[in-house]
Order: C-alpha cells, then sequence, then structure tokens
C-alpha cells in the first residue's frame, strides 16, 4: 500500500512540471483549387478532360511536444476537411514522435515520423516505425524499418502494385472506414549512409540499400530492392545534385527484372538586382516498360508537374526554374517542365495519344506571402500546353490554387 501511495505521489508531482516544460499549439491550413485538367487533377474529382472543376481542403492540426528526460516527445493529431463532390471529415494522426539518446552518439526515433531515403527518390513522407542514427561526425549510419498500411491513404501517395486490386482512388466512406482510409500496406526497410567531405572537401555522399515488401492482399506480391545513391556539391554560389536508383523487381510471373530512375540537378544563386534568388535547371528519369527493363517503381509516387501529373514511372522531365525573394516576406518562383514518356505504358491520357512520346510544355508560378512567422499566404497557378509535343489538338489545361496556413 506505501508503494502504491508513493507511485501516485510521484505521479502527481512529475504531472504539474511535465505540463509547465510541454509547448503546444494549432496548425491551421486551408487550400482551394480550381482547373480544367479533368482526371489528371485530383483522384477525389472524377471529370471529363476540358472540364472545369474545383475542391478545397482544410487541416485542423493540434500539436503538442515536451522532453522526458533527456528524450522528446511530439504528437499532433487532428481533421481534413475535403470537399470535392461532398465534403468528408476525415481523422488523421499527423505525427507521433519519440526520440532519445540511448548512449551520446545515437539517436533513435519511433512512432510516425517524416523520413526521405538518401537518394530522394524512392521514399519521402510520413511513415510509421522505427529509425536508428549513429553519427560519428563526417560519417552518419542508419537503419530503418516503415510501415504504410496505417496511414491515411491521402496524406501519403503510396504506389499501388499491379496487381493489387484494391480501389486506392475510392472516396472515403465512414461507413466502409477499413477499406476506404488507409494507404496500401508496404513494408520499407533501409541500411544507409551519409559520408561528408568525400571524396571532395565540398561534396557529401549519401548512400544506402532497401527493400520493400508488398504486404496487400493481391494475388502476386510484388515486392522490390533499391541501391540508392546521391551526391552533392557545393561551389561558391554553384550547387550540384546527381541521385540515383537501381532496382529489382521480383514477380512470380516475370521473375527478376530490373529497373531504374536518376535526376540530376544544378542551381546558380545569381544576385541578379541584388535579390536572394536562385536559378537552377535539371532533369527527373525513369525506365519504363520494355525488352530489357522493367518500369520503375518507387514506394511513394510523387507527381512531376503541377498541371499535368504524370507519376516518375516511365517518364523523363526537363525542368528549369528561377526563385527570388522580392522583399523580406515575398517570394515567387517560375518553372518550366517539358514531359517526355520513356514508355507507352506508364502514363496514360485521353487526350495524349500513347504513341507519341513526346508530351509537351507545362509554365508554372507560385507566389509565397510569409507577412507574419506564424501566418502565410500562397497563390499557385499554371498551364500545360500541348501543342508543344505531339498532341496538336489537345486542349491547353491550366490550374489555380490559392492556400494559407496559421499556427497558433
Amino acid at each position: 500500500m506505501k508503494r502504491f501511495i508513493c507511485v501516485i505521489a510521484l505521479c502527481l508531482v512529475g504531472i504539474p512540471s511535465l505540463l509547465f516544460a510541454a509547448e503546444f499549439g494549432v496548425v491551421l491550413s486551408g487550400q482551394f483549387t480550381a482547373d480544367n485538367t479533368g482526371d489528371n487533377a485530383t483522384e477525389d474529382s472524377a471529370v471529363s478532360p476540358g472540364q472545369t472543376s474545383s475542391y478545397a481542403k482544410t487541416i485542423l492540426a493540434p500539436w503538442v511536444s515536451f522532453p522526458i528526460g533527456a528524450s522528446d516527445f511530439y504528437a499532433s493529431a487532428g481533421i481534413h476537411g475535403d470537399y470535392a463532390d461532398k465534403f468528408n471529415v476525415i481523422p488523421d494522426l499527423f505525427r507521433l514522435e519519440f526520440s532519445f539518446n540511448p548512449i551520446a552518439p545515437l539517436t533513435v526515433r519511433a512512432g510516425r515520423f517524416s523520413w526521405q531515403d538518401p537518394s530522394r527518390i524512392v521514399a519521402k513522407g510520413s511513415f510509421d516505425g522505427a529509425d536508428a542514427l549513429l553519427d560519428l561526425g563526417r560519417v552518419q549510419l542508419g537503419v530503418s524499418a516503415l510501415y504504410t498500411g496505417l496511414l491515411y491513404k491521402d496524406s501519403t501517395d503510396i504506389n499501388i502494385s499491379p496487381t493489387d486490386q484494391t480501389d486506392y482512388s475510392a472516396d472515403f466512406d465512414w461507413s466502409n472506414f477499413s477499406t476506404t482510409y488507409f494507404a496500401p500496406r508496404r513494408l520499407l526497410t533501409a541500411l544507409y549512409g551519409d559520408f561528408s567531405g568525400f571524396p571532395f572537401q565540398r561534396g557529401n555522399l549519401h548512400a544506402g540499400l532497401m527493400a520493400q515488401f508488398d504486404l496487400s492482399d493481391a494475388d502476386e506480391a510484388f515486392h522490390t530492392q533499391y541501391l540508392v545513391i546521391r551526391y552533392t556539391f557545393v561551389y561558391r554560389q554553384f550547387d550540384l545534385a546527381a541521385s540515383g536508383a537501381a532496382e529489382l523487381e521480383n514477380t512470380t510471373e516475370d521473375g527478376l527484372r530490373s529497373a531504374y530512375a536518376f535526376s540530376l540537378e544544378g542551381g546558380w544563386q545569381t544576385g541578379f538586382l541584388k535579390l536572394r534568388d536562385r536559378a537552377s535547371a535539371g532533369l527527373n528519369w525513369a525506365s519504363g516498360e520494355g525488352p530489357y527493363t522493367a518500369a520503375f517503381f518507387p514506394v511513394i509516387r510523387e507527381a512531376q508537374g503541377l498541371v499535368l501529373k504524370p507519376w516518375l514511372s516511365g517518364m523523363t522531365t526537363l525542368w528549369a526554374q528561377y526563385k527570388a525573394r522580392l522583399l523580406p516576406s515575398l517570394s515567387a518562383d517560375l518553372t518550366g517542365r517539358y514531359f517526355i514518356r520513356t514508355d507507352s505504358a506508364s502514363f496514360s491520357d485521353p487526350d495524349l495519344d500513347d504513341s507519341n512520346y513526346l508530351l509537351g510544355l507545362e509554365l508554372s508560378s507560385t507566389l509565397l506571402w510569409v507577412p507574419f512567422s506564424d501566418l502565410s499566404f500562397s497563390l499557385a497557378g499554371g498551364i500545360f500546353l500541348p501543342q508543344t509535343g505531339n498532341a496538336m489538338n489537345g486542349p491547353v489545361r491550366w490550374s489555380l490554387t490559392a492556400g494559407a496556413i496559421f499556427s497558433f
């Protein structure tokens, strides 16, 4: 009985001190989009190509953070308010991260947190699981085990395996929660390292080995393994980044097949008109379905454009961008992208002939105004010009998005 009373007393003493050390707040964000990009606009709204559509999203995300001894805890959960054809209020656990240092150079994270692979091609976003990083100064070594099947499917774009018959584009439905809420089930493991100043003083090498295990109910599991690498180099006002990923796909029908992806980016801090600015250009390339390669299969699908939104698989994107800080609180960018298929199967569009590999040019721009540190407004717009490719009769498409974020 005395032991029980002592435990209660310690809790009563500890809880006020914990609350006193805690930080908490709320992030409220809203986004409204209007476009005429048809079936490429969003998975939430299916309209005919050339038909104007609109949709809106609101996120309310309270958060709390506090230390627990030498460890840290952060949690954020809230709701999505999505409106396309109908209005839905959807719960989500945005982040639940517990980090601690069992020994001085080792940091361990567990829960739901942001993670990206060394190449930034295969996987980046929120995952459930654990990650351990050993910091040895110029060398950092890490190991991760991550799961995707408990994430809200519209908070992240987990890639769907070719044989998975589940309709992940179906609208969320409270009456059918289990099959319309969760993302595709993937287990991702990674062993990676960061090597600062290797092989050149101004460069950094990031490399890793990864494996993706398909845990879906598909008739044929689609497992993949990756060798990923990224090298960054900075010299004065110039910077260069090159990333690559080599993939092995394991299927019962086709056996082992290989796929590849590559990205290259170069930037220049120009100092034009004494602005804080950066001009950059690069390309993203991924293998397509062919006699010698498979279509590259990343764990996370990432749209390559603002208006036309092909995934990386079977696509080459050439791009150039100029970003500038016009005022202390106002920044802008102008981006041009040109899309080229690397196969005729990975990306399909009713207005763009599958036999034509040159898709066309997209031009877009974004304005970001941050009048206060806890308040920001954004406006993004773009047009896609299929006449600059092989679809001479395709309609011009446009998209316009306005957003705001308020934290308190």
